[in-house]
């Protein structure tokens, strides 16, 4: 009799504990459903709080949005070029001057924009080049799940983070001190921050790659270098590529910028013509920039979709 009692209880018991087990995991769901609303409602809020912080800070008001609006279009109007459609394509008199009036007086310096157009665009590929390759070799080491060493992943990261961390026209002020006022500057200038930014990128997508290829590698003893040049490069070089032509247009831009602080290419004209004319040939310069950049958009579009292969669209 007490053999059977024993059993019944033992049954009880062995039946009430899929109940606890249900009991103990939706307590916990509950408690980790509850932690993460809480989470929520806390970043919601510190997201809030930076913005209105924000605003208040810059000051972006929609009224002062408004009253400021209209003197865009003042500035604009200041430089727009008195064209006459009756004149528009007169050639130059024959004393060689420009007729006013006309394209050819407008674009008077054409010939030198475009001169340092071009200067500008091998400022950028040569800084594409150098940044482009301190960049792959520092983004194997500064990859969490490739670095050699600890040592070298945080080195890696930090030269990284102080390459990008410090702005062009910063960097390109500093060359201009060092070397003197020339293309040279600009090239060292945004080839340090080209290093910094493709270098996170880079690194980022080392860190997603597919681990199988570096297994295999190391299963027939192969050395570090060799797991990097036959197991990630193969993965990661349309990334690469496709990420080094999106840094070349960006230079290019970039290129513009710190000519203001004397380091060539048409920066330094732009500067120059807004120092001393704020007349229409601000437009004239804005407007080759901006067809420079459009134009190397499109042809690095398609050599960029010609290096990865149109079956992969």
């Amino acid at each position: 009799m007490s053999d059977i009692i024993m059993m019944g209880g033992s049954a009880g018991a062995t039946g009430d504990a899929p109940h606890d087990a249900v009991h103990a995991f939706e307590r916990h769901r509950a408690e980790l459903r509850a932690s993460k609303r809480l989470w929520n409602i806390l970043l919601l809020a510190g997201f809030a709080i930076c913005l209105g912080l924000s605003i208040y800070i810059s000051q972006f008001y929609p009224d002062r949005l408004a009253s400021g609006v209209p003197r865009i279009f003042e500035y604009f109007g200041t430089i727009i070029p008195d064209l006459q459609w009756d004149l528009l394509f007169e050639g130059r008199t024959e004393e060689g001057r420009a007729v006013p009036g006309s394209l050819t007086y407008w674009y008077t310096d054409f010939w030198d924009y475009v001169g340092l157009i071009f200067e500008t665009i091998l400022m950028a590929i040569t800084a594409t080049l150098l940044g482009t390759f301190f960049a792959f070799i520092l983004s194997f080491s500064a990859s969490a799940n490739l670095a050699p060493s600890r040592w070298a992943y945080w080195i890696s990261r930090r030269v990284f983070e102080l390459s990008r961390g410090i702005p062009e026209i910063l960097l390109a002020l500093v060359f201009v001190f060092m070397i003197g006022i020339g293309p040279l500057a600009g090239v060292l200038a945004i080839a340090i921050h080209t290093t910094g930014a493709l270098g996170k990128l880079f690194s980022e997508v080392n860190e997603n790659a597919s681990s199988r290829p570096i297994e295999g590698i190391t299963a027939v003893g192969g050395t570090w270098a060799e797991k990097m040049a036959y197991g990630v490069v193969p993965q990661v070089a349309p990334n690469f590529f496709s990420y080094a032509m999106l840094r070349f247009e960006i230079n290019v831009r970039a290129s513009s910028i710190i000519g203001f602080v004397g380091a060539g290419g048409i920066g330094q004209e732009l500067n120059r013509v807004i120092s001393f004319y704020s007349d229409d040939r601000v437009l004239a310069v804005l407007i080759l920039v901006v067809l420079t950049v459009t134009v190397i958009d499109l042809i690095s579009e398609r050599i960029r979709h010609g290096f990865i292969g149109k079956e992969n669209f």
